[in-house]
């Protein structure tokens, strides 16, 4: 009986030190929360994110035309489990069904977010280059070469 409480103790304090490590690397994305605007010309587009709480930041990529806003990306990066996750719902894309990418990696104000079964990307990565300044890009295997995607952004504005 003992043993068996010791060993349930033991598993809880690993699963609540783990979820702190996770909401600790959900805290260093908060720096995106705000309205982030990348492209030139014609081909502008913002995206957006806010801290729902202290296990999901929501966001979405979206573009203006005159008035309207034409969102094209509802985004998720969420603490589940001992995993954070980026997730992605792409209109007209994996027939409206979201996409998780696990956090594989973060170091210098990069996160690199990996699902290495989705046609593509297989890697969505997330730079924090200033307060004011975020390069975001995707790349994997797109019809059996590599690709790349690069974003650049500049903030609109703080939340």
């Amino acid at each position: 009986m003992i043993k068996t409480f010791f060993l349930s103790f033991i598993s809880a304090c690993i699963a609540i030190l783990t979820l702190a490590q996770e909401n600790k690397i959900l805290k260093q994305l908060e720096p995106l929360k705000g309205t982030w605007k990348g492209g030139k010309g014609t081909n502008v587009f913002y995206e957006t994110w806010r801290t729902d709480d202290n296990r999901m930041m929501s966001g979405m990529s979206y573009k203006l035309k005159g008035t309207d806003t034409i969102v094209f990306e509802w985004t998720k990066i969420i603490v589940s489990g001992s995993d954070l996750s980026y997730v992605a719902k792409v209109k007209n894309q994996n027939q409206g069904k979201e996409v998780a990418f696990k956090l594989v990696s973060h170091s210098n104000k990069t996160f690199v977010f990996e699902n290495p079964e989705h046609d593509f990307p297989q890697r969505v990565i997330y730079q924090l280059i200033s307060s004011d300044s975020l390069h975001a890009w995707i790349e994997g295997k797109y019809q059996g070469k590599e690709s790349r995607e690069d974003y650049y952004y500049q903030r609109v504005d703080k939340p």
